[in-house]
């Protein structure tokens, strides 16, 4: 017993010592553990006590110890009394005196606790303390030997394995890079038909920092929730990658736009309390996954933005059933290894070293690379993948093939760079739609005789459509349905001399139809199908596939599979432009059908 202590404890009883006299208060409660929260700063006390020769453990918030409140622990077998509260209250404090202080954290990934930076898995990394969140199950299982001995007979060698595997590494990386170049967090989607391998590449990608699996708080969370639940999920994580498997568990023809813009920048929506206060917006960064039987892009709208912010992988991703067994088989029975030993490499390093190392990347991959707006801001991401494959190769020994992985994502960054110039895909949809609704459309007041609905107008010159006119709320409507951003889309037009419009403005004000009043509309040149497709796009695929090519043909024999999937897509991007050249230098054209009426049609393009 302390000196100073008026209290002894002796076969699990308190006792008060007064005049040399023991009084006997009751069963003795201990404290086991001080700890402060790194995340909440909250200060929380440990305690137990014994009730029928059992031992019970509670936990106590730090205000929770006076003589008022500490008699709630009286309902679980304590016996601090109302009438000696105030002395086991007394006797809490003096043992809180002599212990030594924990710590807990209930966030993952990085974290700075009184200006010393951290990294927070099941046992944090540069800080004593231990994770105590109920979302993530961190704990390693298993042997990280058994886990590296798969890794290296089962997934090197496969190009798409090898990427997943990379992709898990850049969890941490990324908030480290978004302090130097405002990165937003990764989100990939493995997507394709049944047994190709996607939620096998999810779980492989994310089993160096946890439990792969949707069970007992794994990192993999299924579609089924709701966005905001999933969101919710993803609050306070700033390193740990995730899985969000399925999404076939979704409603049919979910847009899910809005999902993976909120995904991407790491932020909840503003939201008000009931008091009418600002809600506490939660906030992530790290690498987020999914799985999917079709592509998810094909449910987002058409802003070219989006594919900055979101990959899909398409695919196959596993050689053989054999080879998906083997690798599920372990990675759900040894998991959590890798990726502590990777962030203690990471703190091995400065900062600026891992994000100079990042912008060299960055730089040999814009090279490689054709230039469009995004360029940068996708070579950027792309870069974060190759570091995470050369760092995971220098601290684990992996032993990834970096080159190859590189084409890989030159090979992916080929395939989806038209699908993000979509001004010209815009303008198609709305010359398309003009075509088919040719009937709603009037070029003077001779044509509006009989026509009940009325979409636009158009303009001729030389015998041809050179011009169409629609009100801007109906134009609006028109692209939104097709799922392209009004906004961007005029922009863009604008830029490209496409657009009749007012000084200082997007929009044409002018007399619609006779005897009404003046209205904005957007009106836009009807341009030469192939100057819109082939000038804007054809130099630039060409020059990526030929890059690609290039860069594959010295490795046909040992990357038959990837060098295949790049001729396949040149080939099917050659056919596809085949078609789309005009047998003639065609225009969206009237063509006489009857004596009293006149159709659009579109030339072959």
């Amino acid at each position: 017993m302390n000196e100073k202590s008026s209290y002894l404890i002796q076969n699990h009883r308190l006792y008060f010592v007064q005049d040399g006299e023991n009084r006997d208060i009751g069963g003795a409660i201990y404290i086991d553990r001080y700890v402060t929260n790194v995340d909440t700063g909250e200060v929380s006390v440990h305690v137990s006590f014994y009730d029928n020769g059992s031992k019970v453990t509670k936990v106590l918030t730090r205000d929770e110890i006076t003589p008022q409140k500490i008699v709630g622990l009286t309902k679980y077998g304590a016996d601090c009394w109302k009438e000696v509260s105030d002395l086991y209250a007394d006797h809490l404090r003096e043992q809180i005196t002599q212990m030594e202080r924990n710590f807990e954290h209930s966030d993952v990934g990085w974290g700075e606790y009184q200006g010393k930076e951290f990294f927070k898995h099941h046992q944090a990394v540069g800080l004593p303390s231990t994770y105590k969140g109920d979302r993530y199950n961190l704990n390693p299982k298993g042997s990280h030997e058994v886990w590296m001995e798969m890794v290296k007979k089962e997934v090197l060698g496969n190009q798409w394995l090898e990427c997943a595997l990379a992709c898990g590494f850049t969890a941490p990386l990324v908030k480290i890079i978004k302090e130097e170049a405002n990165m937003d967090s990764l989100f990939i989607n493995f997507y394709g038909i049944s047994s190709t391998g996607k939620t096998l590449a999810t779980r492989l990608a994310v089993s160096p920092f946890g439990l792969p699996d949707t069970r007992k708080n794994g990192l993999l969370l299924t579609w089924y929730g709701t966005d905001q639940g999933i969101l919710h999920h993803l609050r306070g994580n700033f390193g740990i990658p995730m899985v969000i498997d399925d999404t076939s568990m979704q409603e049919t023809d979910k847009d899910f736009t809005q999902f993976i813009y909120l995904i991407a920048g790491g932020q909840e929506k503003l939201a008000m309390t009931s008091h009418g206060t600002k809600r506490e917006r939660s906030e992530w960064i790290t690498t987020v996954f999914s799985s999917s039987e079709v592509s998810i892009l094909q449910n987002t709208d058409k802003r070219g933005g989006i594919r900055v912010r979101f990959f899909e992988i398409s695919e196959k991703l596993t050689k053989s059933a054999e080879n998906a067994e083997e690798i599920e088989k372990v990675v759900l029975k040894n998991y959590g290894h890798a990726g502590p030993l990777f962030i203690n490499y990471l703190f091995g390093m400065e900062h600026e070293e891992i994000t100079d190392r990042w912008y060299k990347i960055k730089q040999q991959l814009v090279k490689k690379m054709g230039n469009d707006q995004f360029t940068h801001r996708i070579a950027g991401k792309l870069a974060v993948i190759q570091l995470a494959g050369e760092l995971a190769n220098e601290a684990l020994d992996l032993g990834l093939d970096i080159e190859k992985l590189q084409e890989g994502l030159m090979y992916l960054e080929a395939k989806s760079v038209q699908t993000r110039n979509k001004e010209e895909e815009a303008y198609r949809h709305i010359m398309e739609y003009f075509s088919r609704n040719r009937s709603k459309f009037f070029r003077d007041a001779s044509e509006l005789v009989n026509k009940k609905v009325i979409v636009g107008k158009y303009l001729q010159k030389g015998g041809k459509i050179s011009e169409i006119r629609i009100p801007k709320e109906e134009f609006e409507k028109i692209l939104k349905y097709g799922k392209f951003d009004p906004d961007s889309t005029v922009n863009k037009w604008k830029e490209k001399g496409w657009l009749v419009h007012d000084n200082g403005k997007n929009t044409l004000t002018r007399v619609f139809q006779p005897g009404m009043p003046r209205m904005a509309m957007y009106a836009f040149k009807v341009l030469d199908i192939s100057d819109v497709e082939l000038n804007q796009t054809e130099q630039f695929e060409e020059k990526k596939l030929e890059t690609l090519a290039k860069e594959m043909e010295h490795k046909e024999n040992e990357h038959n599979y990837s060098l295949q999937q790049a001729e396949e897509y040149q080939e099917k991007t050659r056919l596809q432009k085949q078609k789309k050249k005009p047998k003639k230098r065609g225009k969206y054209s009237l063509s006489k059908v009857s004596n009293t009426q006149e159709i659009a049609t579109i030339d072959e393009f």
